[in-house]
């Protein structure tokens, strides 16, 4: 088997097993973008993207999430996790969503309706949460699910979120083809302190409180085996924000879309 074809995420649907008590570490090179979907947000070149992994008897670190396994089964993976909320990446420079940006989701078009818009510069900046929550993991010959829950540990928006997704891989010959498919949970808290507005925030508008949401995303990504330490590789990646566009004066665009291709390197 070759080596690219591990995966530095959670092992594959087929519960293929990672090597215990050492880093594993890669790097994508080549051409993509992370559009920024709100007001006066930059967009986000990809250049250079890491995959760092490194997975003990029971800890684990896999690209920006910590994690420890209290419940391992054949079939049944059940774990404690903590990671950064992802929604910082929106207005700021620096987040590990941008730097681990494969492992994500962003952007696409679709202008939002009415006189109502703030840019993103207008805004007090949204703080770094840490969430810590639960991860569940079921594997089948049908692929993998997925099912998360995280909250604010940090008392920065005090909500809480949800995922759940399938993912796949099939393997034909060189080619590895991986695609996922899921919905997100953001609770109102969660949504009011990123996309909406705080008292006396923005001159002449109110206080703009949001509802909870549900946000499909999809994504797939393909490699091709050049050898055992590399591969070709093409990742494209959409998420929905129609519910949160509607609703957000913040919102220029309400999908998002990463697309990457270029070379994979295991080190």
């Amino acid at each position: 088997m070759f080596l690219i074809a591990a995966v530095f995420s959670a092992p594959s649907a087929q519960g293929e097993e990672v090597a215990l008590n050492q880093w594993h570490v890669g790097a994508n090179l080549g051409y993509g973008s992370m559009t920024n979907p709100l007001h006066g947000g930059d967009n986000l070149p990809l250049i250079l993207i890491p995959d760092i992994a490194y997975y003990g008897e029971s800890w684990y670190f896999d690209n920006a999430q910590l994690g420890y396994t209290f419940v391992e089964h054949s079939e049944h993976v059940l774990s404690v996790v903590t990671e950064f909320n992802p929604e910082t990446r929106f207005f700021v420079d620096w987040h590990p969503s941008r730097v681990f940006a494969l492992q994500g989701n962003s952007f696409a078009s679709m202008e939002m309706d009415g006189p109502r818009v703030v840019d993103i510069h207008d805004v007090r900046k949204r703080q770094w949460a840490l969430d810590v929550g639960l991860e569940y993991h079921y594997f089948s010959s049908a692929g993998q699910v997925t099912v998360n829950a995280l909250a604010d540990t940090t008392s920065v928006y005090n909500g809480w979120r949800a995922d759940i997704s399938w993912r796949n891989s099939y393997r034909m010959q060189r080619w590895i083809v991986e695609p996922t498919v899921g919905i997100k949970y953001a609770n109102a808290e969660m949504n009011t302190y990123f996309y909406g507005l705080q008292q006396q925030e923005v001159t002449g508008l109110d206080a703009l409180s949001l509802g909870s949401t549900l946000q499909p995303y999809a994504n797939i990504d393909v490699s091709f085996i050049l050898n055992k330490r590399n591969a070709l590789r093409f990742h494209v990646g959409y998420i929905d924000y129609h519910s949160l566009a509607n609703d957000s004066p913040l919102f220029e665009e309400s999908s998002a879309v990463t697309a990457f291709i270029g070379l994979k390197h295991v080190f």
